[in-house]
């Protein structure tokens, strides 16, 4: 099935032999139908596409510019009927993610779920780790979706989707900071402090708080993994700082309560979902985007006031 129209068809075979006459035998034509549908073109786009010499011809600067096109589309058609063929069977494939862990208890997981009911024959890689490895993961194609925390702003990666989520203190229900509306660092200080390990903290806006060996408080311990930083706090051991994006099951079922810090304390993290740039990602990693951004969507509107779904 030929995707492209006649004359792109005659001036791609006629680039790639550097002959009409080589053009016409390999398409089963007579050479004045390639050399006329040649012509039209050329016509058409209002400027020479070939330089004709003595043995053959060769395309000019705007010839080589139509080629590139003709030949990205060509790619482009190969990949579309792969997956439309694919769709008669059930498509199969592989999507790999990179995420930060908070991501990957709950907003990965409902995602990959949604996904799974259009695509149930696709399966999952899921790797987690700091910005420095999630994106080193994008950038060496051992991942085709990334989400992360506040990437930098050079990072060599495609950004599909960005939206900023509050920082707040994570309490158990009916501790004292629960029942206010935000809170300031001084509210913060009298309680126990559960902070980010020292990989975390580097590659995290929380820095900020705990610059120059300062602390808002009393620090009393210390985690890698945000899911263990959230058992210390529904533990009762102390409190911590994060965003509610990852919490929304804790809260939910009530075991934590989530409030906003007061504003001009700490600016809001910024969380990317990313792709490699000049990569055109299966219909499969393209609709679970689409569903990643709905729910960082869904995540953005739930900013300010006290986040705890009661």
């Amino acid at each position: 099935m030929a995707m492209l129209r006649t004359g792109l068809i005659y001036f791609d075979q006629a680039v790639r032999h550097g002959s009409i006459r080589k053009a016409a035998e390999t398409l089963h034509v007579a050479s004045s139908a390639v050399n006329r549908q040649l012509l039209q073109l050329e016509e058409e786009l209002a400027i020479p596409l070939f330089e004709r010499l003595p043995r053959g011809i060769r395309p000019t600067a705007a010839g080589e510019v139509v080629l590139a096109y003709v030949r990205r589309w060509n790619r482009e058609a190969q990949l579309l009927r792969q997956e439309v063929g694919g769709l008669r069977d059930g498509v199969r494939g592989t999507i790999r993610i990179a995420a930060a862990e908070s991501f990957t208890e709950e907003v990965i997981p409902t995602a990959l779920k949604t996904l799974q009911a259009s695509f149930p024959h696709v399966d999952y890689s899921l790797i987690s780790g700091d910005n420095h490895r999630i994106t080193s993961e994008l950038f060496a194609k051992d991942a085709d979706v990334a989400l992360a925390f506040d990437v930098s702003d050079n990072v060599r990666a495609e950004i599909v989707a960005s939206v900023t989520s509050p920082l707040g203190v994570i309490c158990p229900p009916g501790h004292p900071l629960s029942s206010l509306d935000r809170v300031t660092l001084s509210d913060c200080a009298p309680y126990p402090l559960v902070v980010p390990g020292r990989d975390w903290m580097l590659h995290s806006g929380l820095s900020i708080l705990f610059q120059g060996g300062s602390a808002p408080g009393r620090i009393v311990a210390t985690a890698e993994r945000p899911g263990m930083l959230k058992a210390l706090v529904r533990a009762g051991i102390g409190i911590a700082f994060l965003t509610a994006m990852g919490v929304e099951r804790d809260l939910e079922d009530k075991r934590l309560v989530w409030v906003p810090l007061a504003g001009g304390i700490i600016k809001p993290a910024t969380i990317s979902l990313m792709i490699a740039r000049g990569r055109i990602p299966p219909l499969y990693t393209m609709m679970f985007i689409d569903i990643l951004r709905r729910q960082l969507g869904w995540s953005e509107t739930r900013d300010g006031g006290r986040y705890d779904f009661g």
